[in-house]
Parts: structure tokens; sequence; C-alpha cells
């Protein structure tokens, strides 16, 4: 039962009640409106039980619920975080949402400083061309291959290559240093 539906049915358990009144005022004391009255409001008060009732047990679905997706959505982090790649979630701008410790390292920042941060501050050579890049991308949800030169903070650039897939509001990244990702494209190749 909803909020709204609970609270039609006491607008009319009022008017109901206010009907009764209004008989009871204009018959005799004689009449049998009283036990009338006394079983109109046992009912109404067995109505409210009812949706006091069913409100808990929606209240207790929707803490399972909760509960369920906090259970979720840390798992998810853990798996997310764990991850031995640099992995970043960025809007289309490039101003990173998401960022595992793997990337942290990869880019000597914090994560909690990684938020918000464009990823292009760390892209040593042409920033405008990259940015068209990413602008381009839209909703390509194939997986594409983008290497550019990283500057991490307070290291040396280095080559990386960045498997790159947006889904229209945000861009997923797996960042690895380019002669790891030959590395593995090496062992790829050899167990074909």
């Amino acid at each position: 039962m909803s909020v709204d539906s609970l609270e039609l049915q006491l607008a009319s358990a009022q008017q109901r009640l206010a009907t009764l009144r209004r008989r009871a005022s204009a018959e005799s004391a004689e009449s049998k409106l009283l036990p009338r009255a006394l079983k109109e409001a046992e009912n109404l008060l067995e109505e409210l039980r009812v949706a006091q009732e069913q409100l808990v047990e929606a209240r207790q679905r929707l803490e399972d619920v909760q509960a369920e997706l906090t259970r979720q959505y840390e798992k998810y982090w853990e798996l997310f975080d764990e991850m031995p790649d640099a992995y970043v979630v960025t809007k289309l701008d490039s101003s990173i949402i998401e960022a595992n410790r793997a990337a942290a390292e990869l880019f000597n920042v914090s994560q909690r400083f990684l938020i918000g941060k464009p990823l292009s501050v760390f892209v040593c050579r042409d920033r405008s061309g990259f940015l068209k890049i990413l602008e381009s991308m839209g909703d390509q949800t194939r997986p594409t291959e983008l290497p550019f030169r990283l500057r991490p903070r307070e290291r040396a650039p280095l080559d990386v290559a960045a498997t790159v897939r947006a889904d229209g509001a945000s861009i997923r990244w797996i960042v690895r240093p380019a002669e790891a990702r030959a590395s593995i494209e090496e062992i790829r190749s050899s167990t074909v």
C-alpha cells in the first residue's frame, strides 16, 4: 500500500466519521447509532493497523535492498581498487570521476586528489588533440587503443597505451606503460 493510498483511505474514514457524528446528533439516544459508530471506529483501527504493518514491511524491504546495494558497491569498489592496472573513469571532458590505487601510483597523485582533476593535465604533448579525440568518442562502445605520453606528478614522462571505452556519459580507461602493453601483446601472440 502506498502512502498516497493510505492518505486517501484516512480522508475517506474521516468523512465517514463526520457523517456518523452528524447522524448521532440528529437521532435520539435510543437509536442503534452508537454501536454502528463503534463498529466503524473498530474497522478504521484495523485498516490503520494493516496499513502500518504494510508500511513497516515495505520499509524493511527498502532497508534490505539498501544494505544489499551497499554490499554490492563495496564489492565493486574493492574489485576496482585492487585491479593491477591503472583504471580511471572520466567524464567526456576528461574530468576524473573514479581512479583506482594503481592509477594513483601511475600518476603519482593520491586517489582523493585525482577525483575532479582533468586527465588531460597529465598529457605531455598535444593536449588539445587529445581532448578532440575524447570529444569524438561519444557512444563508441568498442574498446579503442589510445597511445599518449603521460606526465606523472614529479616524475619523468612515459609512453602509455590506454584501452578506452565510452558509453555516452563517461569514458573508462585502462592505462598501462607502453612496455607493459607490449609484453601483454607478446604473451597473447605466443599463446595463439
